[in-house]
Order: C-alpha cells, then structure tokens, then sequence
C-alpha cells in the first residue's frame, strides 16, 4: 500500500501490517473531522485527531486520553463486546509502537470491529430493516435509560 506523506506520522505507522499485534491482510483508514479510524482484521483502532473545534477540544494528548477513556466507559453501558480498551501509542528510540514502552505520543481506542452488513444504514438501503430489530433496539434503549444514573 502506497501511504500518502501528508497525513501525519502516526497515522502513516498505523496504515502498516506489522503495527498491530493481529495483523490483518489490509488495513482501511477512515477519516471524521474528529478521528482517524484503522480497520485491522478484527479490530478498529480510533485515534482522536488533535483538534478544538469548540464544541469539543482533543487538542493535547492528556485530553485526549480522558476521552478515550470517557468513551471507552459511556459506550460499554450498551456495547460492552465491542469497547475493549484504550491503548498507549509509544515512541522508543524512533521507532512508534502500541505499548507503553518509551515516551506516550498519542493514545487508541481498541475495539471489536461490527459487521458491516449488521449497520443500520446498510440494513436501510438493503431492505432488510424489520419491525422486530427497530422494536428490539428500541426496547433495550428505553431499559438503558431507566437504568441510567442521573444528576
């Protein structure tokens, strides 16, 4: 895969096979204003891009982290299988890795990647929406809220 220079350093180390512990045979990057997302195998890897858009601000690593983490644990309320942990993203002698080996430069959500054809827009534009998974999804949302704490 020919990775363009433009993006940055830490986004060009994780579009290679060897920086991921399960490697996968391709790797697919997407982009939000936010975040870059890696698809690997399995997994997906999000990486807060070191923004202040105003209504939200990731602009230094120590936020960052806390909203890896803040996600992490918001979105395991209702998705525990697919929110896994937040990873250190680590540079030891030059070389950038996954680990907290050498000086923390960036941090990753780790998560268990979804069916694609499981998406709810895919199921839209197929036809394959039921009445039973709209009344399943919301039934569970309508317990999450019952169940959440409040302030």
């Amino acid at each position: 895969m020919d990775i363009p220079t433009n993006y940055p350093e830490i986004v060009q180390v994780m579009l290679n096979h060897g920086f991921y512990p399960d490697d996968s045979d391709e790797i697919k990057l997407i982009q939000t204003q936010m975040s870059f997302v890696f698809l690997c195998g399995k997994y997906a890897y999000k990486v807060k891009k070191p923004v202040d858009l105003g209504y939200l601000d990731y602009s230094s690593l120590e936020k960052r982290y806390y909203y890896c983490q803040n996600e992490l644990n918001l979105n395991r309320r209702l998705c525990p299988e697919a929110y896994l942990e937040v990873l250190p993203i680590s540079r030891n002698a030059g070389k950038i890795a996954l680990g907290k080996d050498g000086e923390i430069i960036e941090y990753t959500l780790k998560m268990r990647r979804l069916p694609q054809d499981k998406m709810l827009n895919v199921l839209l534009e197929n036809d394959n929406l039921t009445d039973a998974m709209i009344t399943q999804v919301a039934k569970r949302i309508s317990e999450f809220h019952n169940k959440a704490e409040t302030s």
